[in-house]
C-alpha cells in the first residue's frame, strides 16, 4: 500500500521547495494520479539551529511540535531536508509514533553504495558550522572505508556566509566565486567527491565548474523517500 510523505519544512523554505520538487521530478508517473501523496509543513518560525541555543531560542519544541502536527495530519513518515537539525534526531524521533527517517544516515548510506569504486574516498563536507561541528556526518562515515574532510577555519566562514547569501535570496554565479574558488583547492590537491551537507549548497552546484564529483543529499533523500512510499 502507498505511503503519504510528510515533509518537516521551513529550514529553510527555498529547500523544503527543493525536497518536494525533486521527489515530484523523480516519480515515475505518467499522470496526477501515479504521483505520491506529500504532506508538507512550512514552518520558517522555528528557532535558528544551533548546537547551543541562546536562551529563549531553542528549536527542539518547534520541531517536535511540526513533527506531532504532520503525524496527526496523516503522513505515515516523516523526513526532513535541513541537516543540522538533525543533531536533535533522536529527540524528534521519540516525539512521534511513525518512522523519521534520517536525512544523515541514508545519505551516507546512498553514498558510500554509489561511489565505493572511487579511487579517492576522501569527501569534502560543505556544510554549516554547526552541522560540522555536531560531527554528524564525520561520525557517520566511519568504518565506511571513506573519510569526511572539512574545511579551514576560514573558508569555513566563507561557506557560512554564502549559505546566507543565499538564504538572503541572492542565488548568482556571482554570489558563490569565494566559495568556487575553495573547490577548485581541493580540486587541486586530488579530492573527488563534494557533498553539500546544507539545503543551500545543492542550489548552488549549476553555478560550479568543477571536475569533482557534486553529491546532492537532497536528491539522494528524495529518491529514498519516493522508494520507502512505494515499496518500503
Amino acid at each position: 500500500m502507498e505511503k503519504t510523505i510528510g515533509i518537516l519544512g521551513g529550514m529553510g523554505p527555498a529547500a523544503t521547495v527543493d525536497l518536494f520538487q525533486k521527489i515530484v521530478a523523480n516519480t515515475e508517473a505518467s499522470r496526477d494520479q501515479e504521483h505520491i501523496k506529500i504532506l508538507i509543513y512550512n514552518n520558517p518560525k522555528i528557532p535558528p539551529r544551533m548546537l547551543n541555543p541562546k536562551e529563549g531560542q531553542d528549536p527542539v519544541p518547534e520541531i517536535i511540535r511540526s513533527a506531532r502536527l504532520i503525524e496527526q495530519a496523516g503522513a505515515d513518515f516523516i523526513i526532513m531536508p535541513c541537516h543540522t537539525a538533525h543533531i536533535w534526531y533522536d529527540h524528534i524521533q521519540r516525539a512521534t509514533t511513525i518512522p523519521f527517517y534520517s536525512l544523515i544516515t541514508e545519505t551516507v548510506k546512498a553514498v558510500t553504495r554509489q561511489y565505493h569504486d572511487a579511487e579517492d574516498k576522501r569527501v569534502l563536507l560543505l556544510a554549516t558550522q554547526h552541522t560540522v561541528d555536531s560531527r554528524l556526518y564525520q561520525r557517520a562515515f566511519l568504518d565506511t572505508g571513506f573519510e569526511a574532510i572539512v574545511p579551514t577555519r576560514h573558508e569555513q566562514w566563507v561557506v557560512d556566509q554564502t549559505i546566507q547569501t543565499v538564504k538572503e535570496g541572492n542565488l548568482s554565479a556571482r554570489a558563490v566565486t569565494q566559495l568556487h574558488e575553495i573547490l577548485h583547492s581541493y580540486e587541486n590537491k586530488g579530492a573527488s567527491l563534494v557533498m553539500g551537507c546544507c539545503t543551500e549548497i545543492p542550489l548552488m552546484f549549476r553555478f560550479f565548474t568543477t571536475k569533482m564529483t557534486l553529491i546532492d543529499p537532497t536528491l539522494l533523500f528524495a529518491k529514498f523517500a519516493i522508494h520507502q512510499a512505494l515499496e518500503g
